[in-house]
C-alpha cells in the first residue's frame, strides 16, 4: 500500500500538470526542433546526391507520423539513471524528475543553437549552384547551338515568374517517339500558359533549341525568362520514363526535379503533376477554379497529341516557301485523326482550318468544291473558338471568323478586343488590322508578342509591317534586321526589307538587296525595286517573270499587288475581281492591300462584295500610301 497515496495524488493532478511531470511537453519540443534540423540536412544531402524530391517528402511524412508515437512513448516510459523504465514503475522522487528534465533541457538548448546557426548561415551566405550541377548544359546529346543565331536585342530583366519549356529529349532511339516527346513538352507548356501571373514563352521560340546543346544561361537570356523546364522521355511499348527539372537561369540552380515511371494511360497525370510542381516551386498560388482552367488546356489522349504533332509539323513545312497544297492536305489528315481521338482539340481545328481556307482559292477547283471548302473552314473556326480555353486565342479566332463571314459590322470591335489581349497565341488574319486604322495598336501588340515569343521571325515581320503603316519606317527597318538575325534568308523578311528601304528613300540599296537575294520571291521583290530606281520597263518585264514562277492558285492574288505597283490598273482590277468572287475572297483582298502598302491597289467598282464589307465595318477607303513608287524626294 506504499504507492497508494502517490497514485491517488496522480489521479487528482490536472492533465496539463501530468504532461509536464512526465516530460511530454519537453519531448514534443525536442522532437519538433530535431525534426526541423533533420529536414535541413536531408534537403542538402538529397540535392547533392541528385535524389528525387519525393524522397524528401517521404522523410517529412515519416517524421509527422512519428510525432504522436514519440508523445505516447514519453507518456508511458521514462529514461532514468538506471535505464528505460515504464512510468508507473518509477519512484517519483524529486531527484529522478530533475535528472530527466535536465537532460531534455540540455538537448533542446543544443538543438536550438544548431537551428539558429543554420538560419544565420542561410541568410548570410549567398545561394550557389549545387556542386553536382556546375555545367550549364542541356541534356540533348547531339548538335550544337549557334549563339550568333540568338536575338542580339537586350530585353528588360525577365519577370521572376517567367518560364520556357524546352522540348523534352527523346531517349528511346526511335524517331517516331520524337512526336511523343514533343507532344508531352507542348502539353506541359499549355498547362503553364493557363496559369495566372506566369509568363510562359511560346512554343515557336522555346522549340528553337530542339536538338541543340546550349549553355542554359544563354538560352534563358535569349528567351528572356528566369526559369527553364527541361527533361527527357524514354518510351518502351505502353510504358514511359519521364524526367523533368526546373532550373533557375541566373545561376543554374535546380529548384525541382522528379522522375516518373508510368504507363501511357497515366501521362496526363504526369503532365499535371509536373505543371503543378512547377507552379509551387515558383510560388504561384491557384484557387481550384484557376487549377481547373489550367487542366482544361490538356489533351488526355496520347495518340491524339502525337497525331497533332505530325500534322502541325507538315503544316509548318507546307508554309516554308509557297504553300504546298499536297503537304497541307496530308497535314489535314493527321489533324483529322487527332480530332477523332480528342473531339474538343481546339488547336487541331484551328490549324486544319488553314487547309480549307487555301482550298477556297484553288484555281483548278469548281465553284461547288470551293463552297464546300468554305463551309468546312467556317466549321473549323467555330469549333476552335468554342473549345479553346484561352480567351485571348478565342479573340484571335473571332477575328478570322468575322473576316471570313458575310458581314464585317463587328470587325472593328473584334480587332480592338484581339489587340488588347494579353495572350501569346499565334494570330493569323489579325495581320491586316493596320491597313484599316489599327497600325499604332498593332505595333504595341506585336512588340508584346516579341517579348513572349522572341525567336519567332514572324513577330518581327508583323511588327515591322505595323511600324510601316504607323509611319515609322526607321523602326520597321530595325525590326526587320532583328528578325533576320533569327532567319537570315527568310523570304518574307527580305521582301519587307526592300519595302522599308524604298520607304526610307534608299532605292538603289533596295534594288541591290532584291537582286542579291536567293529567296523564292526574288522576282516579286525586283518589281518594286525596279520601280524605285525608275526603270519602269524592267519593272513591267519583271511582273511577267514573277507571275510565271508562281503557282496558279496564288497567281491572281499576287498579281493584284504587282500590277498595282507598276500602275497597270486594268490588270490589277481584273485580278481583284476574280478574288472578290471567291468565298471569303475579301480576306485576301484585305491582305493584298496590306502587303502592297501602295494605297488602294484596285478600284472598289471591280470588287462590289469587298466594297460592301468595308461599308459594313465603316472603314475608310482608300487606305494611306505607305510606300510611294517612285519614292518621293
Amino acid at each position: 500500500m506504499i504507492g497508494a497515496p502517490e497514485e491517488s495524488q496522480r489521479q487528482k493532478m490536472p492533465f496539463l500538470d501530468e504532461l509536464k511531470r512526465r516530460n511530454v511537453i519537453k519531448v514534443a519540443m525536442l522532437y519538433v526542433v530535431a525534426s526541423w534540423l533533420l529536414l535541413q540536412v536531408a534537403d542538402v544531402l538529397f540535392e547533392a546526391m541528385e535524389l528525387p524530391s519525393s524522397g524528401l517528402r517521404l522523410v517529412l511524412a515519416l517524421l509527422i507520423l512519428g510525432f504522436p508515437l514519440a508523445l505516447i512513448f514519453s507518456w508511458v516510459f521514462e529514461m532514468t539513471p538506471e535505464g528505460l523504465k515504464r512510468e508507473r514503475d518509477i519512484d517519483r522522487s524529486a531527484s529522478v524528475t530533475a535528472h530527466t528534465g535536465r537532460k531534455i533541457n540540455v538537448l533542446i538548448i543544443v538543438l536550438l543553437v544548431l537551428a539558429i546557426g543554420v538560419v544565420v548561415v542561410d541568410r548570410l551566405i549567398p545561394e550557389a549552384p549545387a556542386p553536382a550541377e556546375p555545367v550549364m548544359e542541356s541534356a540533348e546529346p547531339e548538335a550544337t547551338a549557334d549563339p550568333s543565331a540568338l536575338v542580339a536585342e537586350k530585353f528588360a530583366p525577365p519577370p521572376d515568374r517567367s518560364i520556357a519549356v524546352l522540348p523534352f529529349v527523346n531517349m528511346s532511339g526511335d524517331e517516331e517517339n520524337e512526336y511523343f516527346a514533343d507532344g508531352l513538352s507542348e502539353e506541359i507548356l499549355n498547362f503553364l500558359a493557363g496559369v495566372p501571373d506566369l509568363q510562359v514563352t511560346a512554343r515557336t521560340s522555346s522549340f528553337q533549341f530542339k536538338d541543340k546543346t546550349a549553355d542554359l544561361r544563354e538560352v534563358g537570356s535569349a528567351l528572356n525568362v528566369a526559369h527553364l523546364l527541361e527533361g527527357s522521355v524514354r518510351r518502351a511499348g505502353d510504358r514511359a520514363r519521364i524526367t523533368a527539372q526546373l532550373i533557375r537561369t541566373s545561376d543554374g540552380y535546380h529548384l525541382w526535379s522528379e522522375s516518373y515511371d508510368r504507363t501511357l494511360e497515366d501521362v496526363f497525370e504526369v503532365q499535371t503533376d509536373i505543371a503543378e510542381s512547377v507552379t509551387r516551386a515558383l510560388g504561384v498560388v491557384m484557387d481550384e477554379a484557376q487549377r481547373q482552367r489550367m487542366l482544361a488546356a490538356g489533351v488526355r489522349d496520347v495518340e491524339a497529341f502525337i497525331a497533332f504533332q505530325k500534322g502541325r509539323a507538315m503544316y509548318i513545312q507546307a508554309h516554308s516557301n509557297e504553300v504546298d497544297m499536297g503537304m497541307l492536305a496530308e497535314s489535314a489528315e493527321w489533324l483529322t485523326k487527332a480530332i477523332g481521338l480528342e473531339p474538343r482539340f481546339a488547336s487541331a481545328y484551328f490549324i486544319r482550318s488553314d487547309f480549307y481556307a487555301h482550298s477556297t482559292t484553288t484555281y483548278e477547283a469548281t465553284d461547288e468544291q470551293r463552297q464546300a471548302a468554305y463551309a468546312s473552314y467556317l466549321r473549323d473556326l467555330s469549333a476552335a473558338s468554342e473549345y479553346t480555353s484561352d480567351p485571348g486565342e478565342r479573340a484571335l479566332i473571332e477575328v478570322d471568323r468575322t473576316l471570313a463571314s458575310t458581314n464585317w459590322r463587328s470587325l472593328p470591335d473584334r480587332f480592338e478586343t484581339a489587340l488588347e489581349s494579353s495572350s501569346c497565341a499565334d494570330p493569323v488574319w489579325l495581320e491586316v488590322a493596320p491597313a484599316f486604322g489599327f497600325a499604332a495598336q498593332s505595333l504595341v501588340y506585336r512588340n508584346r508578342l516579341i517579348e513572349c515569343d522572341p525567336l519567332n521571325f514572324y513577330n518581327f515581320y508583323s511588327a515591322a509591317q505595323a511600324a510601316m503603316w504607323a509611319g515609322k519606317p526607321d523602326e520597321a527597318l530595325a525590326l526587320v534586321h532583328r528578325g533576320l538575325e533569327i532567319e537570315p534568308d527568310n523570304p518574307f523578311l527580305r521582301a519587307l526589307l526592300v519595302g522599308a528601304l524604298i520607304a526610307l528613300n534608299r532605292p538603289q540599296e533596295a534594288y541591290d538587296t532584291a537582286a542579291s537575294t536567293t529567296a523564292w520571291n526574288r522576282d516579286t521583290m525586283l518589281v518594286s525595286a525596279s520601280v524605285a530606281i525608275g526603270d519602269m520597263g524592267q519593272a513591267r518585264k519583271q511582273v511577267d517573270i514573277a507571275l510565271d514562277g508562281i503557282s496558279p492558285w496564288l497567281k491572281r492574288y499576287i498579281a493584284i499587288e504587282l500590277y498595282a505597283i507598276v500602275g497597270d490598273r486594268e490588270a490589277a482590277n481584273e485580278a481583284a475581281a476574280w478574288v472578290d468572287a471567291l468565298p471569303a475572297g475579301q480576306t485576301m483582298l484585305a491582305a493584298a492591300t496590306m502587303e502592297c502598302m501602295c494605297g488602294a491597289p484596285f478600284d472598289l467598282e471591280a470588287t462590289p462584295v469587298f466594297r460592301q464589307r468595308l461599308e459594313e465595318a465603316g472603314f475608310d477607303w482608300p487606305p494611306p500610301t505607305v510606300i510611294r513608287n517612285p519614292p518621293q524626294p
